[in-house]
C-alpha cells in the first residue's frame, strides 16, 4: 500500500508524479537490467522464473510476501518433521508437473491418500446435526463423476491449455452460458457437486445459478480425469519443498517482501520501481514484463492501466477465502465437520453452498494434536479477524445445542493462518457474449506486458503451469 513516504519518494524521483521515471534518482546497486520482470510468485509466477531461467534468459521475481508459493501453505509442527499442508493439497500428472518436480529434483511421493476421518453434517444456522440430509454414496459420486469426465472433455479443446482458441461470441456452446442448475440435471450431474465443489473450492456464491463455463474451469477435465483415476500426486517433503529449491536456484532474482509502486510500460519495454518493508526503493529496467498476481485494479494501479485494461479488470468478481491450522480442543479427533444449509436436505447436492459462507473443518492428526485444517469463505467482504470470530460463533452454536460434546468456549486456536482472497470473472453470461474471452486475451502483449496465473485459466496448479508455457512460447518469441 501506499503511504505518504513512499509518495515523497516517488514525487522526489519523478520530479512531479507526472513525469517520467528518473534513473538518475538510483545508485548502481539499486538498478536491476533483466529480460523478463516477474510479478507475483506463487504457482504461475516461480514456474515462469524457472523456465526462463533455463532458456538462459535473465529475470526478477518479485513477491510481495516473505516466500514464494503462493496458495501453497504447509505448517510445521514444533520440534518435529511433520509437516501439515493447509493450502493446495494435490497435484496432477498434467502437462508439465511430473517434469517440473523432476528438475527441482523434488521426488514424488506417489498416489495421494487423504486422511480417513468421520464427517458431521452440521446446520450452518443452528449448529446442530443435520440428520435430514443424506449425502450422495461413493457409488453414486463415482458415477457422476464419470459422467461429469465426460461431459467436460466436449470442451477440453477450448479451455485447456487456457482459452486461446475459445470460440468467439457467435460460436459458444449455448449450455456453457447457461445456469449450471440446468446443465447439471441435463447430465445427471448432481451426485457429483459435492466432491467437485470441495476439490476445486468454487460456488461460495452458491453453485446453482453459476455460469456452466465457470463451473466447467472450476472442476475441469484434467481435475475430474485425475479424481476419477485416483491420480493426483503428492511430493516427498511437503509441497513447499519446490519453491525452496526455486527460491534457492533463482538465488538473488528473487525479491521477497516488496511489491511494484509505480511503474512506466510500452512497446519498447517497462520500468518499475519496488518498494521494501524497509521502505527502500529500487529500479527495473526489463525489455518485458509478466503478470503472475491477480490483475485486481488495485493490484494493476502502479502499472498505469489504460482505458482498455481498466474496462477489462473492472469487471472482475472479488472473493473471500480464509485457510489455516487451529488447535480445537472441543472437537473429538478424527472427527471432520461440514457446515451446510438446511435447504439441502434431504438431497440437493446443488445447494451445499447455498449460504453467506462455508466452513469446515477436517482433522489433521497426529494423535493427540487436536489440529484441523480450516476452510472459510464467503459471498462477501470480510477480515480476517471477522473471519475468525464467524469461525468460533459458528462452532459454538454446535457446542450449545449439544453437536458437539463439550462445556464451555469453542475457542480455536490457530497455529498458521493465511487469506486465500482472489478475483474471478464476473458470473454475467451477457459479459462472456460480448466478447469478454477474446478481449482479456487480447491484452497478451500489449505495452511489453504478459499475463499468466488462474484469472486467465482453469484453476489448478498443473492447468496454470501448462497454460504459462503457452504464455512464455510467445513472450519468448518476442525478446
Amino acid at each position: 500500500m501506499f503511504n505518504w513516504q513512499t509518495l515523497l519518494l516517488l514525487s522526489l524521483i519523478r520530479g512531479t508524479l507526472s513525469s517520467q521515471i528518473n534513473e538518475r534518482s538510483f545508485t548502481y546497486e539499486d538498478l536491476i537490467e533483466r529480460d523478463v520482470a516477474i510479478i507475483g510468485g506463487g504457482a504461475s509466477g516461480t514456474y515462469a522464473a524457472v523456465q526462463l531461467h533455463d532458456l538462459n534468459k535473465t529475470i526478477v521475481l518479485i513477491e510481495r510476501d516473505d516466500h514464494l508459493g503462493g496458495h501453497v501453505n504447509t505448517y510445521r509442527i514444533p520440534g518435529t518433521n511433520t509437516t501439515i499442508e493447509y493450502g493446495v493439497q494435490t497435484y496432477m500428472r498434467y502437462g508439465n508437473a511430473e517434469a517440473f518436480y523432476k528438475r527441482m529434483g523434488v521426488e514424488i511421493a506417489g498416489p495421494y491418500s487423504p486422511r480417513q476421518s468421520e464427517n458431521i453434517n452440521v446446520d450452518v444456522t443452528n449448529g446442530k446435526k443435520l440428520t435430514t440430509y443424506t449425502p450422495p454414496s461413493a457409488d453414486e459420486t463415482s458415477t457422476a463423476l464419470k459422467r461429469w469426465l465426460d461431459f467436460t472433455k466436449k470442451y477440453s479443446k477450448i479451455l485447456e491449455p487456457g482459452l486461446w482458441d475459445f470460440p468467439t461470441p457467435d460460436a459458444i456452446p449455448e449450455e456453457l452460458l447457461l445456469p449450471f442448475a440446468e446443465v447439471a440435471h441435463k447430465y445427471n450431474l448432481e451426485a457429483a457437486v459435492p466432491r467437485a465443489a470441495a476439490i476445486g473450492n468454487f460456488g461460495f456464491r452458491g453453485i446453482k445459478d453459476l455460469l456452466t463455463l465457470y463451473v466447467v474451469m472450476g472442476f475441469a477435465y484434467p481435475v475430474a480425469q485425475a479424481t476419477v483415476e485416483g491420480s493426483f500426486f503428492i511430493p516427498k517433503g511437503s509441497n513447499s519443498l519446490l519453491y525452496q529449491k526455486a527460491t534457492k536456484l533463482l538465488n538473488h532474482n528473487v525479491i521477497l517482501s516488496s511489491q511494484v509502486v509505480d511503474g512506466e510500460r510500452s512497446d519498447s519495454g517497462v520500468k518499475l520501481i519496488t518498494r521494501s518493508e524497509d521502505g527502500s526503493l529500487k529500479l527495473i529496467k526489463a525489455k518485458k514484463l509478466l503478470i503472475s498476481a491477480p490483475p485486481s485494479l488495485e493490484n494493476m494501479t502502479p502499472f498505469k492501466m489504460d482505458k482498455k485494461e481498466k474496462e477489462i479488470f473492472d469487471t472482475w468478481q472479488p472473493t473471500w477465502s480464509f485457510v489455516g491450522i487451529a488447535k480445537v480442543p472441543c472437537i473429538p479427533e478424527n472427527n471432520s465437520l461440514t457446515f451446510l444449509p438446511p435447504s439441502v436436505a434431504p438431497a440437493d447436492y446443488l445447494g451445499v453452498r447455498e449460504y453467506p459462507f462455508f466452513l469446515r473443518l477436517d482433522s489433521t492428526g497426529p494423535v493427540g494434536g487436536h489440529l484441523y485444517r480450516v476452510i472459510f469463505g464467503t459471498n462477501f467482504s470480510i477480515s480476517s479477524d471477522e473471519a475468525k470470530q464467524t469461525i468460533q460463533s459458528t462452532l459454538q452454536k454446535a457446542v450449545d445445542v449439544g453437536t458437539i460434546k463439550y462445556t464451555g468456549l469453542c475457542e480455536p486456536e490457530y497455529v498458521a493462518w493465511t487469506d486465500h482472497n482472489n478475483i474471478l470473472w464476473k458470473n454475467d453470461a451477457g459479459l462472456i457474449r460480448t466478447g469478454f474471452v477474446q478481449k482479456l486475451y487480447g491484452l497478451q502483449g500489449l505495452k511489453s506486458t504478459w499475463y499468466t496465473g488462474l484469472t486467465f485459466c482453469e484453476h489448478y496448479s498443473s492447468n496454470v503451469w501448462a497454460f504459462t508455457d503457452t504464455v512464455l512460447t510467445s513472450l519468448v518469441k518476442s525478446l
